[in-house]
């Protein structure tokens, strides 16, 4: 596991609210940075590294979906244990898992900052691109946010060795399934959502849009100058107003809960 990608964790106690981060595909918690400013210091906090991410590229290859599905329901699991209050910020593909979590456990969970939901798929050939580069070592300049962004979330170690990467087909496969699982139980989520889509991602197609339209528990907004891993500065205060009254919200019910 690399030092800079690791398992984000705080219990403070007498905490009676516990933040849930779950990450993309090869990505990390770290992804949640400018999150983590606004959670208040009695809230708990949870970004889990899921399998086979901060490592090697045949750790990723050695994982599989079930596991990263088996590894975030026990976090929940021992979160819920302890903590009557969860809420969940998700990226990407943490996204899927956090909607599936959603149609399960409606009452525990008290409201979901959704980034980038992928329920329909595409690549660009800018998102081909970089990928690839960024696999292979290259470091982008920071003048090309999108691909400067891309290659801090990325957490995975470069390998100049394609063969590596064949290895990771199965994981997308899977992750293509698990999309369209999504889709088949998106109309069971009832739990507040604000979700943003990105008008400009590499990685998801905008025939996700109405499909989340659709679900009447879901507040969506499309940032138009956005991309999968980037957010320039008005899209991302967007996203950080958004959070800000989600957590104020609830930190204000937690008040009346306690005056009654």
């Amino acid at each position: 596991m690399s030092g800079r990608y690791h398992h984000i964790f705080r219990e403070p106690e007498g905490a009676d609210t516990a933040v849930l981060l779950l990450h993309g595909i090869l990505s990390a918690p770290q992804y949640f940075r400018f999150l983590l400013d606004d959670i208040p210091q009695n809230y708990a906090v949870s970004g889990i590294l899921l399998e086979g991410h901060g490592g090697e590229p045949a750790d990723l290859a050695g994982t599989d979906m079930q596991a990263w599905k088996r590894q975030v329901q026990a976090q929940y699991r021992r979160l819920s244990a302890k903590y009557p209050h969860i809420i969940i910020a998700a990226h990407s593909m943490g996204t899927l898992f956090a909607l599936q979590l959603a149609a399960e456990h409606p009452a525990q969970i008290c409201t979901m900052l959704l980034l980038d939901v992928p329920l329909y798929a595409h690549l660009t050939a800018y998102g081909a691109f970089w990928g690839a580069m960024i696999g292979a070592g290259m470091q982008p300049e920071p003048q090309d946010a999108r691909a400067f962004a891309m290659r801090e979330a990325y957490s995975i170690r470069r390998d100049m060795q394609p063969m590596q990467y064949l290895r990771w087909i199965p994981r997308y496969c899977e992750l293509f399934r698990e999309m369209k699982r999504t889709r088949e139980t998106l109309h069971r989520v009832t739990v507040p959502c604000t979700a943003f889509q990105s008008a400009n991602d590499e990685l998801v197609s905008l025939r996700t849009l109405p499909l989340l339209k659709a679900v009447p528990s879901v507040r969506l907004h499309v940032l138009r100058e956005s991309s999968h891993f980037y957010y320039p500065a008005a899209d991302e205060a967007r996203i950080l107003r958004a959070w800000r009254k989600m957590l104020q919200i609830k930190r204000n019910d937690q008040s009346r809960g306690s005056a009654s």
